[in-house]
């Protein structure tokens, strides 16, 4: 069975993803996987995301890695179910925090839950509270369209 890679859930400051299979590896983009549709990449920023928490399970023999930037994150025996939450625990894990995520499951069949935070890098198009009636959310920014809007040129 191949890894595959779904986000269960994208919010603007968070996301929950989980990699299940065997013998493959999966990357989690932090430019493109977690963006939000509401949501652009901060112009010459750059997507900064913590690792909050790790919840995983697997067959007798599975192993999974978590890599960030060529550096192990986790290495964890999946066939002991368990997890971390490392705020619970006092910190964040921001080892390599502006690399992708790269999950790699090996042996058995297993799970991992990611549980992760947007730190910085990522800008949101919703600015009402900014831009009142002049905000255009399909942009980061003003509308350009309306008379009066700031960002009109």
């Amino acid at each position: 069975m191949a890894v595959v890679k779904t986000v269960l859930k994208k919010a603007h400051q968070e996301a929950v993803v989980k990699v299940a299979g065997t013998a493959a590896s999966a990357t989690i983009s932090l430019a493109s996987d977690l963006l939000h549709t509401n949501q652009a990449l901060t112009s010459g920023g750059t997507p900064t995301v913590n690792i909050v928490g790790v919840c995983w399970s697997g067959a007798s023999t599975s192993t999974i890695t978590i890599v960030r930037n060529s550096v192990t994150i986790l290495s964890i025996v999946a066939d002991q179910p368990d997890n971390f939450n490392f705020e619970g625990l006092g910190f964040v894990d921001t080892v390599g925090n502006t690399s992708d995520i790269v999950v790699t499951i090996a042996g058995a069949e297993a799970a991992v839950y990611l549980k992760l935070r947007k730190v910085s890098g990522y800008d949101d198009k919703v600015e009402t509270a900014i831009y009142g009636s002049y905000d255009d959310i399909t942009r980061v920014g003003a509308s350009t369209t309306i008379s009066g809007s700031p960002d009109k040129a």
